[in-house]
């Protein structure tokens, strides 16, 4: 592919971070679809949903990184997330995503208002999706240390992450 545009400088406010996550199994998407660059439709199974994950102000990242390897484009996608409490409740949802084999599709609210999926892309769909890659889990060592687990899960894509006019209220 050769360069067919520049790209103009935004002077918009750009702020990183993340406002809200939500999850979906694979198997409970039917098909996620895409109109010049921009995810407008994702259909579930029946009354599949997708789940939101409440983190943290201040404690979740989207982060892709894209490398030409071997003459082929790779991208990995991360989803970070801090999760307060080492309870039963938080143990249990953290061990059906570490468990879920199968792979999860992220929707991500950033904050400058835009979403983006994370876990598919038009040439692959949903053959490369989230999985764990790590799990770290602590009680901290002081009495205002955080006690929670951090977690990330990875995508490996030959596309870039799509954003998606879609949005995690139309899907939650």
């Amino acid at each position: 592919m050769a360069l067919t545009a520049g790209l103009a400088k935004d002077c918009n406010p750009n702020s990183g971070g993340i406002q809200r996550i939500a999850l979906a199994n694979v198997a409970d998407i039917t098909t996620i679809s895409q109109t010049s660059g921009t995810i407008d439709t994702i259909t579930m199974n029946g009354a599949a949903t997708f789940f939101e994950i409440q983190v943290e102000q201040d404690s979740a990242e989207w982060r892709e990184n894209g490398e030409l390897v071997n003459g082929s484009l790779k991208y990995t996608q991360e989803l970070e997330f801090y999760v307060r409490k080492n309870n039963a409740t938080t143990a249990a949802a953290l061990r059906e995503i570490g468990e879920n084999l199968c792979g999860m599709v992220a929707i991500v609210l950033d904050t400058n208002g835009l979403h983006h999926v994370i876990g598919w892309s038009e040439n692959l769909q949903l053959e490369r999706p989230l999985k764990l890659a790590s799990e770290a889990q602590t009680t901290g060592k002081e009495l205002t240390d955080q006690a929670g687990s951090v977690i990330t899960l990875t995508a490996m894509s030959d596309e870039k992450c799509y954003p998606s006019s879609v949005t995690l209220a139309s899907l939650i």
